[in-house]
This record gives structure tokens, sequence and C-alpha cells, in this order.
């Protein structure tokens, strides 16, 4: 289902602004994520995670084969060394426009994507409004 806001995402222009925290994605909520980047007007998305973010395999060909699809670009920021290190490697494929980011360079991500209809201080407020939210539930 196409969730422009839920708890660990919010659309504002065309950028998708999401943050998981380490530990399993349910199915439930990767399939919305997937959905919601697949629509418009997301074409473009932060995906940050706190911690080692675990996904299926099930869940890495639903958002590869939605991303080969949607051409949406991302942006990874994560401290997780290994997954950065990862998502270089599936950008060399050169099937997902994708780059990793440590968290010191959230606004190196924001100003790669170079969203439209949000500037980099909404996305910055906007992720500290979606970190709480998350934190919140927890």
């Amino acid at each position: 289902m196409n969730r422009p806001e839920a708890k660990n995402w919010t659309v504002k222009g065309d950028l998708m602004v999401a943050l998981f925290k380490a530990g399993p994605i349910s199915d439930e909520v990767w399939q919305d994520y997937c959905d919601t980047i697949e629509a418009p007007p997301c074409r473009k998305v932060m995906a940050t995670a706190i911690g080692a973010v675990e996904v299926s395999s099930a869940q890495r060909k639903l958002v590869s084969d939605m991303l080969k699809r949607s051409g949406a670009k991302v942006a990874v920021v994560t401290d997780e060394a290994i997954v950065r290190g990862l998502m270089t490697a599936v950008s060399w494929l050169g099937r997902v426009e994708l780059r990793a980011f440590p968290w010191h360079k959230v606004g190196e991500a924001f100003q790669h994507l170079a969203p439209e209809g949000i500037t980099e201080k909404e996305a910055l407020d906007l992720l500290e409004v979606i970190r709480r939210r998350v934190d919140d539930e927890s």
C-alpha cells in the first residue's frame, strides 16, 4: 500500500526520508515501504539506519526489483561499514542508482539526491521527527 507517511518514513516533494533501527522489518512494513517508493511523487530515497537492520533475502529481492522498475535514486545512511560496502558493490552492478554515506555525512547524502520540493534543513528536521516517532514506539 502506498503510504506517504508511516512510522518509519515520510515523503515530501519527490523525496522519501526513512529511518529503520536495528533488527528485522516485518514483511508488511517492507511491502508498504517498497510500494511507497515506487509510487509518484517519490523518486529519491534517503534510507537511514541505526544499527544493523535485518532484511531477508525475499525483502532484498523485492526492493531490488522495485528499484529497477521505478528508477528511484537512493542514498543509504548508516554507520555500519559492512552495509556501506555492500551498497557500494550493488551500485557497481549498475542496475540501481545507489550510494552509501556514514551518518556524519548525512548532508552530503541529501545533496547527492538533489531532491525537489524540500530543502536540506527540512529533510534533516523531518529525519529527526521520524527518529523521535520510531524511538517513541520502540
